[in-house]
């Protein structure tokens, strides 16, 4: 046999079979697409990719968080916190103002000069005016006649008013119960109820009608509770 008779130049044909095979096939998965189409069309949603779609449920949108973590407008801010604290208002103690503080003068003599005659309400002394021995409820400071008379300390004047014992005599108040009496004064420069401050000048060295035969002086008393003490224990200037 020749090689010439057995294989031939020309390509083998393909029988009618095959391509009836092809066209079968493409005709299902062209079925198979369109229904899979038709079905998401008439649910009216379209397949996503998994990941994309997991990601997407469970992460929060940006209005969601800012919408969480805004703070609550009914709930003050630090700065409105200070501003409520801090008031124009001066500050005050209640105590300080319901409560009045004792008074605390320090004391002063009223004018300088000798002791002539010191005070005593259990002993008599003996009067150069009367001729006989008296008890003498205050103290008399040589001085002359003229001198000015200042205060011992802050105070409210009491009373001025004329005797016929002590001439025109000044009471003021000073405070924790004493009260003093300035006495033979001239020129009075106070009048009741007016404050006084230490040192003012509230008049001069006048004449003690009741001592007029001793040495001129200026005749001071003191008070503690309206009882007669001894002037400078009183005073603190022993």
């Amino acid at each position: 046999m020749k090689y010439s008779e057995g294989f031939s130049g020309s390509k083998p044909k393909l029988g009618t079979g095959f391509y009836i095979v092809i066209a079968c096939c493409l005709l299902i998965i062209g079925g198979a697409s369109w229904f899979a189409l038709s079905k998401y069309a008439d649910e009216g949603t379209v397949p996503q990719n998994t990941e994309n779609s997991e990601y997407t449920d469970k992460t929060p949108s940006y209005t969601e968080s800012v919408k969480d973590e805004a703070p609550n407008s009914t709930e003050s801010t630090p700065a409105e916190d200070v501003a409520e604290s801090v008031t124009d208002q001066p500050y005050s103690s209640e105590k300080e103002t319901t409560e009045a503080k004792p008074q605390s003068n320090t004391f002063t003599m009223p004018v300088e000069g000798e002791i002539i005659k010191e005070h005593s309400t259990d002993r008599l002394q003996y009067s150069a005016t009367y001729g006989d021995m008296r008890l003498h409820n205050g103290i008399d400071i040589a001085c002359n006649e003229g001198t000015a008379v200042s205060a011992c300390a802050d105070g409210t004047v009491l009373s001025v008013a004329t005797d016929a014992v002590l001439g025109n005599v000044v009471v003021i108040d000073h405070g924790n119960g004493i009260t003093v009496k300035y006495a033979s004064l001239n020129d009075v420069e106070v009048k009741q109820g007016g404050k006084v401050k230490l040192g003012d000048i509230i008049g001069t060295v006048g004449t003690v009608p009741e001592e007029c035969s001793d040495k001129s002086h200026l005749h001071l008393e003191v008070l503690k509770n309206d009882v007669s003490v001894e002037p400078l224990k009183a005073l603190g200037l022993e």
